[in-house]
């Protein structure tokens, strides 16, 4: 019985010590890890494929595992100045990823000392890369001017450089989160954003103004045509009308000369005067003559003066010639 006791627990011990012994020899990669095996702090192997591995027991040898996923961070907010001396504060992000674990070991040691190193690179670059473009290339109510994928691209190619040859780092993107002014510099861009407003309004008035120009123009031109067309009409009418008034007037002269003289003589003492006119003439001169015409339309003959003599009568009014 004691001999079964002692098997039994030999057996577990043994069991117990073959689990620790293997906790103790070996390491897990994953596949979304690479590893640093150290002996004595001295790192002796760099391990980027996924599988089982050995080591001697710790404190002989010890593995360090970084997770070599794509990482992001948001540089702390810093301001930069521009080329046209304007203060921006810019919000950055970085996404980053470790690829050479040994360096990045020896010269950060942890992610955390390794987005503090980052966010120094980061602002460093941006105030090599802001101050060579103006504030217009960052906000703008012109696209023309805005750059910011050209900046965000320098940023990437300056920081990416950096940080793979400092720290083993491979920077895959930096990109702009959102831009910030500073008080100072609020007013300047509310005043510039209104002088580009004012620029495009007055660019649509002036627009505005050139195609009111031409259409007053054809207008006019439109109306000269009509105006024309319309006066060479009524004079064309004017000409038929005066020339059938000149033919009835002719007609009416070859049917009643005396009757037409007389209608003429009334038309000028129509024109002459109206009711409230008054007028000392001679009626024996034309066309006050008509005055004095009688209704049969003669004009009666001379009465005789007083000193005249009236003319006799024959001896025998009733004698026939022979």
């Amino acid at each position: 019985m004691k001999t079964r006791d002692l098997l039994f627990r030999f057996l577990v011990a043994a069991i117990v010590a073959t689990i620790l012994a293997f906790v103790m020899l070996s390491f897990q990669v994953r596949q979304d890890q690479m590893a640093v095996v150290t002996r004595l702090g001295r790192p002796v192997r760099v391990i980027e494929e996924p599988g089982l591995y050995f080591k001697y027991p710790w404190p002989m040898e010890s593995a360090r595992l970084f997770d070599r996923r794509l990482m992001v961070f948001e540089s702390r907010p810093a301001e930069a100045l521009t080329q046209d001396k304007r203060n921006v504060i810019l919000f950055v992000y970085a996404a980053w990823q470790i690829q050479d674990p040994l360096l990045f070991l020896q010269s950060v040691g942890g992610e955390e000392n390794a987005r503090q190193k980052l966010d120094g690179v980061v602002t460093g670059a941006k105030n090599t890369v802001l101050g060579q473009y103006d504030f217009q290339n960052l906000a703008s109510t012109n696209r023309a001017e805005v750059k910011l994928e050209e900046i965000e691209k320098r940023l990437t190619d300056v920081v990416a450089e950096r940080a793979l040859a400092a720290f083993g780092i491979a920077v895959r993107q930096v990109g702009i989160c959102r831009l910030g002014l500073p008080e100072s510099n609020t007013r300047f861009v509310f005043e510039r954003m209104r002088a580009e407003r004012a620029q495009i309004a007055e660019h649509y008035r002036s627009i505005g103004a050139k195609e009111a120009d031409d259409i007053r123009a054809r207008t006019d031109s439109e109306a000269t045509v009509l105006v024309a067309e319309a006066e060479r009409s009524a004079a064309e009418t004017i000409a038929k009308a005066e020339a059938e008034s000149a033919r009835l007037v002719a007609d009416a002269y070859h049917r009643d000369p005396d009757l037409y003289g007389f209608l003429r003589r009334l038309d000028a003492l129509r024109k002459v005067g109206d009711v409230n006119t008054t007028l000392i003439l001679d009626t024996s001169t034309p066309p006050f003559d008509a005055l004095r015409v009688p209704l049969g339309g003669r004009t009666p003959a001379q009465a005789p003066t007083p000193t005249q003599a009236p003319t006799q009568a024959p001896a025998n009014p009733t004698a026939r010639p022979e």
